[in-house]
């Protein structure tokens, strides 16, 4: 593994990459750094490239994630839900019963919200669009003034 900071206006991001791509991005200032020196070349490239196309988000940037994601940790719905998840473009937004239903459960829509509770890859995999029926933006991890700059770095609001 490989794992490095970022300053970021929503808090400090914490990377972390495998030898398949993004593995978590935690936005906790107490994330623990180590680990860095038994990265494989492999792990490094990704987080290069995790680190660029993050700075190019948080700059405005338009231009999609392509970074390699490690989806090895999926499992059951939440993978399910994690990989519709990924189909959701900036500017979009979804409810949870909206994304349960893309997912193939209509009616699952709190399971969406655990879902999305757990996403390791916040920002990447955009948890952040994912709002309450009705426009409340709902809960995210990193706090609602998080999900707001977000939302409205994207345009969405």
């Amino acid at each position: 593994m490989a794992r490095t900071s970022l300053t970021a206006p929503i808090g400090e991001l914490v990377v972390t990459t495998t030898a398949l791509g993004v593995w978590r991005i935690d936005v906790d200032p107490t994330a623990i750094l180590a680990g860095e020196d038994d990265a494989s070349p492999a792990a490094r490239m990704h987080l290069d490239d995790a680190l660029e196309q993050l700075r190019a988000y948080l700059d405005g940037s338009t231009r999609p994630f392509t970074v390699a994601l490690d989806r090895s940790a999926r499992r059951g719905f939440r993978g399910v839900v994690l990989d519709t998840l990924e189909g959701v473009g900036r500017g979009e937004l979804i409810t949870y019963g909206d994304l349960a239903a893309r997912a193939g459960r209509p009616g699952a829509a709190r399971a969406v919200g655990t879902a999305m509770a757990t996403n390791p890859i916040p920002i990447i995999v955009p948890c952040h669009r994912v709002v309450r029926r009705g426009g409340d933006l709902g809960r995210y991890g990193p706090g609602p003034a998080a999900k707001r700059w977000l939302l409205e770095l994207e345009g969405s609001i």
